[in-house]
C-alpha cells in the first residue's frame, strides 16, 4: 500500500469539510516511501479519524499539517493541528473506547480507539503530544517490514 496515495485520498475526502470551516490541510510528503503490507481501507480509516478530529477540534480558521517521512524501521505519519490542544488530564484517555471530548451527539468516542487498534494490529504505534492552547500532534509509526502474526 502506498501511504502517500492513501493520505492524499483521505485529504481529498475531507477537503470540503475543512474549507467550510476555513481550515487548510497542508500535506508535506516524503517521496519514495516503501510500500507497506496493509489494506488501504485500514489505514485510511485511521487517517480519516485523525484528520476529521483535528477539523472538529479547530472548529474554524486553522491549519492541519499532514506529514509523511521515514527512518530505518518505520514510516512515520504526523497529523499536526493548531487547535486548542488536549488537556493533560485527558491525554491518557483519548485512546479509550467511548471517551470523547465532543458535545453529546457529536461523537461516539470510538474513532481514536479504532485508530489505535488498527495501528497496533499492523505492528505500529500511535502517540499523542499536546499542550493545551498549542494544538495536538498525533504520530503514527508503521513498520516498513510488517511483522508476521502467528
Amino acid at each position: 500500500m502506498d501511504i502517500n496515495e492513501t493520505l492524499s485520498q483521505t485529504i481529498n475526502l475531507l477537503e470540503n469539510y475543512a474549507k467550510t470551516n476555513n481550515i487548510e490541510i497542508a500535506p508535506d510528503f516524503t517521496d519514495g516511501l516503501p510500500i507497506i503490507a496493509s489494506k488501504q481501507d485500514q489505514l485510511q480509516q485511521v487517517f480519516l479519524n485523525l484528520i476529521s478530529n483535528a477539523i472538529d477540534a479547530i472548529s474554524t480558521d486553522g491549519l492541519i499539517k499532514v506529514i509523511s517521512e521515514r527512518n530505518d524501521k518505520y514510516i512515520i505519519i504526523k497529523i499536526i493541528d493548531n487547535g486548542p490542544g488536549i488537556p493533560e488530564d485527558q491525554q491518557g484517555k483519548v485512546f479509550d473506547p467511548f471517551f470523547t471530548t465532543k458535545e453529546i451527539g457529536r461523537g461516539t468516542g470510538l474513532g481514536l480507539w479504532i485508530s489505535y487498534d488498527i495501528t497496533e494490529k499492523l505492528g505500529g504505534t500511535i502517540h499523542l503530544s499536546s499542550r493545551e492552547g498549542e494544538g495536538a500532534i498525533f504520530t503514527i509509526q508503521i513498520p516498513i517490514v510488517h511483522p508476521e502474526k502467528k
